[in-house]
Formats: C-alpha cells, structure tokens, sequence
C-alpha cells in the first residue's frame, strides 16, 4: 500500500525532475508538440498522417466530451460532487463522521439558469478570470504562448487556463490526472475544451462553470457560495458581493472568512477589472469597493467534530493527494482520534477555563453534543483562594498520544474553535509557538544523565552565577546568569532526583551549564522538538535551561512520548527531503487509512516505524525521577493533581508573567501535553502550571486510564539500584542520617563515601574544637551538615547548625604565667610586621631571658629566632616584631622564658600569615545597564578571591554601606531607592586585613 512518505516522495520527485538536464530537452519537445497540437487544433482539421499520430497519442482515453453534458443533465448523477468524508478511528463502517469536504448545504443550493444569475457576477467573473471567453476557442492562444515561454525558460509549468479549460479539468479530468502539472495533460486539456467549444455555447458552458466551481469552505457553486458567505441565493447578490465572490476560485482559501483583509484587496482587483473592461463606472466601483458586507460567521457554515483535528487531516491529505482530490475525490479517511475522549478532553478544558475565570466548579458545561462531560469529576477542586476569582484565563490546548504507535488520540487546538475572541480556530496545539517554562527541564537532565551524571548527583540550589561567554555565538559576550526559583528562596544541596522533581530553576540551569546548551539542543531535537532550532542558543544562552525558547505543544507531548515507551520514537516516516539533520525522523500519526470513493485503498498504517531513541537504562531512569511523587512532595504537596492513582511521569511548567502554563505527563499507555494561557500572549493573575493546567491533565488522564490495567516501567538490564546518602549521592558512611535508595546506569554507582556529614570533636565546656590536648571526658562527639564554601551562605541564612571554627587552648602542660603570649590570637590572620604582645616575667628574681622565633606548621621541624635573646622581662608589653613580608601560610609563633634555674616556660600560637590583598570585580550588573523601578531590585554579583580567606564584602551604593557578606558567593540583592543613576562597588577584606575595592559601576533605574 501506498504511505504518505511515499506519496510525498514522488510528487516532489516530479518536481525535482523538471530541474534536470533531460528534463529541459522534454520541456522543449513537450513544448514544440503543445504548439502542434495547438495549432491542428485551431485549424480544426487534422491532415496528414504524421499529424494524426500526434493528435491520436494525446486524445488515447479522453472522456467524451458529452461526458460532460450528462454529468449535468441528470438529477440522479452525484458523481461530480463526490465528497471526502473524515472518520474517527472507527472508520466508515461504524465510526463517527468528523467532517465531509462539501457545502453541507447541499439541499439549499439551487443549480440556477445562466439568466437568473445576476449580470454582475457573470460580468466579474469573466473580467478576473478569463475576458476573451466569449471569443477564444475554448482556450486562450495568446495565454498559452505566454506560459510556454516562461516553461521553456526553466520557470514552473504554467497554463493560462480559460473557464473552458478549468471546467474541463474540474468535471473530466480524472482526480488523480488533476492534480499532475504536465504538458501531457495540459494538451488533453486543451482539446477537451476545443471540442467542448464547438459542441456547447458559451452560455452553456458558464452556466456549468458557475454552478460547479470550488468558492472555498466547502461550498461548490456559486449559490452555495452565496449561502455560506453572505447566507443569500445568489439571485440576490449585489455588485460588492459578486465581485467578491468571483475572485475565490483562483485562491479558495483567500476568501472572507479565513482571509478577510486579502478577500478585500481580492475584490478591489475585480472591481478594476470589471471597470478596465467598461462593465462598470467609476462610480459604481467606488461605491461597491465603500460598501460594508456582512459576513456569516464560521460557526452557522460548519458541521464539524473535532474541529482542529479534522481541518489537520485535511491538510495532511492535501498534502498527500492535492486540493483537488480532497474537495473532489469522494476519499473515506480513517483517522486515529477516539471522538469520545477527544469530546471529554473538550469540555474539560471548557470546565477548567470557566473556573479559571471564576465561575461555579458545581456547574459543570457539558459535551458540545450536550452529553454529560464525565471526565469533569475528576478535576481537582480549585484552591479556596481561587473560588470566584478571575484569573484572566480564556484559552488552552490538549494534545493525547498513544506512545507505542504515535498516534494522536486527541487534540484540542483551542477552549472554542468558533470564538473569534480568542482566535479560537488557530491551532494552538499544533501551530502555536509558546515558552515551555520548567516542562522544558527533563530535557537537561536526560542529556546529563546521558553524560555520566545520575539522579543521585548533587547540584546547589544556592544563589550563584553562571558564565555565558560563548565563542561560537556572533556577540560572543554575554551578562552572567543569575537565576532564582520560583519561591525566591534557596534549598542547599540536593540530588539532581529532587532538584527535578521540585523543579527548582538553580540546580537545572547549573545542569545545562555542565553538560553544554548544544548537548542539550541536540537532545531536544532527537526527542521531537523541531520548532528550536541551533540559533537558540545563542538568543537564549542559559535561559533554555528553564524553557526560553518557544515550541509546539505537539512536538512537546511527542517528546515525552518517547518517554512513555522507554526512549522507542513510533509514529510515520517523514519524506527524507524534509528530514533535517539530528531533528526527529517520525511524525505523530492522524490518518489510518485512505480509501478512494470506489473502495480502493491509497494509504494505510499498518505498523509504525519506530526508532530507538534512548536506550531503556536511560529513558528508565528519567521516567523513575519524572514518576517519584513522593519527591514531588516538599514543592506541590500531597495530594496534587499530577497523582492519578498510578505511576505516571509528569512536569509542570510556568512561564515569567504568567504568560503559559503547561502540563505534560504520560503512563506507557498514553502521553497527555496541556497548555494554558492566552493567545495573545496577554498575561494570566496567578495561575501556575499546578493550578492552570495540571488539573485539566488531571481529568484527562484519570479518564483515559480509568478502564486499563496499570502499567508501569520495569527495570531493564543495565540498571541498578543502591543506597546512598542524601543529599551528597555518595556512599553512606555511618553519620549519615539519611539514607535513600538510587538508581543508577550500570558502571556510574558511587565509589566515594559521603563527605558532607562529617563527625567533629568539641570541648563541652569551652564550645571549641578539640585538640589532641583536650582532656578526654570533656570531648563530645557531634556530627554536622557541612555544605561546600559556596552554599555558605545558604546555611548561615538557613540557620543550619554548622561546628565551632576555633580549636581548644587547653596544653597538655598547665599554662605559665611566666610565659603569655596576648596577640596576635591562636589561629589569626596577620600580614606585614606583627607585633608580639605578651608576658615575659619570672618573680623571685629567677628570670634569665626571653627569646622569639617561630616555625612552619603546626609542628614546626625547624625554628627560626625573632631577633636575639632579651634579658628584661616585660609584662603586658610588646615582646617583639616580626616581618612576615616573605612569608605566606601555617606558622607557630613560640614564646621561651629560660630561668635562672634552667628550667622554662613556653607559650605557642598558631597564625596564617597572609601578604596577599584580595581581587573583586563586578559580574552583576553590567555597566550603564538599565533596570525599571518596577523590578524592585538589582542583584549585586561581585567576584571576590583571595589566596586564604576572605573576611568579608562589603556593598557600597551611592556612597553608602548598604550591606556586609561574610559567606561567599558573596551576592546582595539591593532593593532600589529610586529612578535615576546609581553607583555601585564592593570593597573586600580579607582575614589578615588586607583589602581592595572592585571598580565603580554605574546602572540607570528608569521609572
């Protein structure tokens, strides 16, 4: 049986066929014999034996031109308005109608006499499409010259078709010859038209015209034309209304209700023309092209049921056979939709958007059938606060899959497909182009858990900034990326299991930036999403990461669908010539079967072509995060309506302002992608993807799955499971409290102990670290949560307990008064020249000397002496000073008090030297930089280091001393004062003293 890449590949083979070399020589040849026959045509007598084999070789198989006479004539005879009707996936025998290609008001329409059709309309449809007609022989020479010139030059094969010629087409040429751009059929058509010319009037033959010509949705001649657009007989149209109506069989689908403002431009055209040929006055133009219309609203031309499904599959079988075939050919097309949930997916979204928009959630709006709307009672109750209120929401999409063959069970394009308010015939689901917010996020992970990285690996959700310089972008500078979570505050370290599952926005941009935005692009691509391209990259950077880029709820749903059936892509081949590089190489499936108005089959899906797109340990350990409700619980809470009582992978997605919230989720039945929002792009009051479109999920998957047995995904081989230690994923050592099981690809388990939980020994009395000198039954033994330097500041401000810095100053030998040194302190920072203050006394006139020296270390091998022995005691005085300007690191400064007796007292101190100033510089905000007042704030992200410790940061604003930092990454969020130019620098110090200023930089605040 024929496929649609098949179909596909031989139309636009034809077409590339005409480029050839050989190609040209037939185009010449072909030409010289359209020119023969043209011209034996027009003698209108054939002689000679040669001529008569050329004339015989094109007339073979023509109908006969009477034929035509009793397609007309017979009341009896539908054969010319053989209609293509669209089926649910029940098919013609027992399923539901969708839509049938024909004016559905085939019992108004009225065949009418040429006499009774007002004289405009013959008039204008003569002057736009064919002014010689009462003249030409049925076709027009001049006309065709013309078009053989431009074929013979290499452009298209054109024609310069007379209403002859086009009801010759339209009545006698078979569906599939109609549809072919050739010279073979263009001669055919050609005689046809001559011999229709001698035997019939021309009045017969525009009467035949009008009557039968294609005027666009779905109406066949010019009555039902007149019907559908301005809801009249044609008998009483007027100059304006014909001279719109005669312009649409050229262009069908410019016509005023798809195309109103083109339609318009359509009928100034007309109405020139019909004024060049002195049908009509200036005035009589000018009044006409003045005149206000009034047009019938879509809603009262249509009987259709899934409106956005079906007008899809009409252009797929547009696409697969040409317009002509569709409006004309009588085609029965089997499509995938299950019309029941796609029915309960409608009036959910229509339930949902009423209650959005504050509405009672105890009416419930039925079925557009008026049936009850089942899947209704499984929308979670909204939340107290949102009963009654407006959230300014009028519109939402719904697409449904089924994972294993990719086909489309149901599509919502829009709440209303009749609303012109919220331009409800626009296919959102389809054609609509929306930011993902976090539902982008699996995406990353994927590509890192694809990388080497597992669910255990630990990300920090802290405040942090992230490089963007990217040399393959054309301005390859960017600001650093500063992002925040949705609830504006800071988790620490987490697994990237939870970061996901909670959707914190940190830990996935930290994720994109480990793994590469093209790693991640390339993922997206190979997993469906053909709507963002390479250039993304550059345009986004790092806000990819949270779903920047704009894509198709389509390609969305499809993506996850891979999931669904563990990384295996189903669906129809796409035709090669459109398969681009690294994007997906299958397309969702509408279409079952099509079959010709005689029985024959022209396309069927027996069985989906599929493509592994992710091996099953990888999609298995992404659905297994997607899946983990119980880690879903800290951020949505319990219960939340991503739980439908049976494992299903699901992710939320809100975009900034409200602008679209999403939900997509699936079990390995069936993969369901909603959207929320509006299609202006106006913004939404406080609805999230949680309470947006997650309930309208909610519904559609509890009553999708209500009637099939759970299914989940097991565990394939080359997974496997172990316990670690939250939240470092590594080995649990025994002060780990919390330990969790992980699953992980074979060969990327932890080999590592965990090294957060870490165990320290303190003095009970002094709350110090203890030292090897600390008497034992005063050490207690404590374990504490120590995060890496750069979520510091996380736990200061999250008050997590963190152990005492200071070590214990308890000796093993009791401390002498004789001996004391006061300053510097045990353990402190110096620089430059240090002075030694202290004690060095000794009562009883028992005192000999002091001396200083000092080593490297805690436990120095060798000394050196600080100046020479002294022999006068001091007490609390300056013992000394020592230039550590060559030194840098550990050193023990030691105090030696020898008596006269020979014994000595000693007093040791252990200090870091530091010569060395810290460095600062402003990443955040960039220089002349412009905020508005509205922003409320500016993030002040410097970079600060120093080769020991910092001490602390200090924000100047204006002048002024707005905030001290003693925990890096160091980042302030200034709350703006008011408009106008604001200076910003931060001065650092670190622990000896030392310290330096960043440079100034100047932002504008805007109101």
């Amino acid at each position: 049986m024929s496929t649609l890449t098949t179909i596909l590949r031989h139309r636009r083979a034809r077409r590339e066929r005409a480029h050839t070399g050989v190609q040209r020589l037939l185009r010449w040849l072909s030409g010289i014999a359209l020119a023969v026959v043209i011209a034996l045509t027009v003698a209108s007598a054939i002689t000679g034996a040669v001529a008569a084999d050329v004339y015989a070789s094109y007339v073979a198989d023509l109908p006969a031109p009477e034929e035509l006479e009793r397609a007309f004539n017979s009341k009896e005879n539908n054969e010319f308005f053989q209609t293509t009707k669209i089926y649910d996936r029940k098919g013609p025998q027992s399923g539901a109608l969708l839509y049938e290609v024909i004016d559905p008001r085939g019992g108004d329409r009225q065949w009418l006499a040429l006499e009774q059709i007002p004289p405009a309309l013959r008039q204008a449809t003569i002057a736009i499409e064919d002014k010689t007609f009462y003249d030409n022989p049925g076709y027009d020479l001049e006309g065709i010259l013309r078009a053989l010139v431009s074929n013979l030059r290499g452009g298209p094969i054109q024609g310069g078709s007379t209403i002859t010629q086009q009801l010759v087409k339209n009545v006698l040429i078979g569906p599939g010859e109609r549809s072919e751009k050739s010279y073979s059929r263009k001669i055919r058509e050609i005689i046809l038209a001559g011999e229709i010319t001698r035997r019939y009037s021309k009045d017969q033959i525009l009467e035949w015209y009008l009557n039968t010509n294609f005027y666009g949705n779905l109406a066949y001649g010019i009555d039902a034309a007149a019907l559908v657009y301005f809801g009249k007989h044609a008998t009483q149209l007027d100059l304006a209304e014909a001279a719109m109506l005669a312009a649409i069989p050229q262009y069908p689908r410019l016509n005023p209700i798809d195309a109103p403002e083109e339609a318009k431009r359509r009928q100034a055209l007309v109405l020139s023309r019909l004024l060049e040929e002195g049908y009509i006055t200036a005035a009589q133009a000018e009044a006409a092209s003045a005149e206000p219309l009034k047009i019938q609203s879509a809603q009262k031309r249509f009987d259709i049921q899934a409106p956005h499904f079906s007008v899809h599959v009409r252009d797929q079988l547009v696409q697969m056979f040409g317009e002509d075939v569709v409006n004309r050919g009588g085609l029965r097309v089997t499509t995938t939709l299950d019309l029941d949930l796609q029915r309960q997916a409608e009036c959910v979204v229509a339930n949902q958007i009423a209650r959005l928009s504050g509405g009672d959630p105890n009416i419930i709006v039925p079925t557009t059938t008026g049936a009850d709307c089942a899947a209704a009672q499984f929308l979670p109750p909204p939340r107290e606060g949102d009963l009654g209120v407006d959230h300014h929401v009028t519109n939402a999409a719904v697409m449904a899959l089924r994972p294993a063959t990719g086909e489309i069970l149901a599509m919502v394009g829009s709440a209303d497909y009749w609303n012109d308010a919220i331009d409800g015939r626009f296919n959102v689901a389809v054609d609509g182009r929306r930011q993902p917010g976090s539902s982008f996020k699996p995406l990353s992970y994927l590509t890192a858990f694809a990388l080497g990285y597992t669910p255990a690996t630990m990300l920090l959700d802290v405040r942090q900034s992230f490089n963007q310089y990217d040399p393959g972008c054309a301005d390859p500078s960017a600001p650093d990326y500063v992002p925040e979570d949705y609830d504006r505050q800071a988790h620490g370290p987490v697994r990237m299991r939870v970061a996901l599952a909670r959707s914190y926005n940190i830990p996935a941009v930290q994720t994109m930036s480990l793994v590469g935005i093209d790693e991640v692009l390339r993922t997206a691509h190979r997993m469906g999403i053909s709507t963002l391209g390479d250039e993304e990259k550059c345009k986004h950077r790092l806000g990819l990461a949270l779903g920047s880029g704009e894509v198709s709820l389509l390609d969305m749903t499809y993506a996850y669908s891979v999931l669904a059936n563990s990384g295996v892509m189903a669906g129809g081949p796409i035709a090669p010539e459109d398969i681009r590089a690294g994007f997906r190489r299958l397309n969702p499936v509408a279409i079952l079967r099509v079959e010709d108005a005689n029985g024959k089959i022209l396309y069927e899906y027996n069985q989906p072509d599929t493509q592994q797109i992710l091996s099953p340990p990888l999609a298995y350990l992404t659905n297994n995060v997607l899946s983990d409700e119980e880690a879903r619980y800290a951020a949505f809470g319990h219960p939340n309506p991503l739980e439908i009582g049976r494992p299903a992978g699901a992710k939320t997605g809100t975009t900034n302002d409200f602008r679209d919230n999403w939900t997509l989720g699936y079990t390995p039945q069936i993969a369901v992608g909603v959207w929320v929002g509006n299609t202006d792009f106006t913004q939404m009051q406080k609805v999230t993807g949680l309470t947006g479109a997650a309930p309208i999920w909610h519904a559609v998957m509890q009553y999708a799955t209500q009637n099939l047995p759970v299914a989940t995904w097991a565990l394939p081989p080359g997974v496997s499971e172990i316990a670690v230690c939250d939240p470092s994923g590594l080995l649990p050592t025994r002060y780990c409290p919390n330990v969790v099981k992980e699953a992980f690809i074979t060969g990327t388990e932890p080999t590592a102990y965990d090294n957060l939980y870490q165990l320290f020994r303190i003095n009970r009395e002094t709350g110090k670290l203890a030292t090897v000198f600390t008497p034992p039954d005063l050490v207690d033994e404590k374990v504490f949560l120590i995060p890496p330097p750069e979520a510091a500041d996380w736990a200061r401000d999250s008050g997590l307990a963190q152990p005492p810095t200071e070590y214990d100053t308890v000796y093993d030998v009791p401390p002498s008064s004789d001996a004391i040194v006061a300053s510097p302190a045990p353990f402190a920072y110096v620089s430059n020249t240090v002075s030694i203050v202290g004690t060095a006394k000794v009562p009883d006139d028992n005192f000999s000397l002091f001396r200083l020296q000092y080593g490297a270390g805690l436990n120095p091998s060798q000394w050196f002496q600080i100046g020479g022995d002294r022999g006068d005691q001091v007490e609390n005085g300056e013992l000394g000073q020592w230039d550590t300007s060559a030194l840098a690191g550990l050193y023990t400064l030691q105090l030696v008090v020898v008596r006269k007796d020979q014994s000595f007292a000693v007093a040791t101190v252990q200090v870091t030297v530091d010569n060395q100033r810290p460095t600062a510089t402003i990443l955040q905000p960039q220089p002349s930089q412009t905020f508005r007042a509205s922003d409320e704030s500016i993030v002040i992200q410097p970079q600060v280091q120093d080769n020991f410790r910092v001490d602390r940061v200090e924000f100047i604003v204006d002048g002024d001393n707005v905030n001290t930092a003693t925990v890096p990454p160091y980042a302030y969020r200034w709350k703006i004062t008011g408009a106008g130019d604001h200076t910003i620098y931060v001065k650092v110090y670190d622990g000896a003293g030392n310290s330096a200023e960043s440079e100034r930089v100047t932002v504008r605040v805007t109101r």
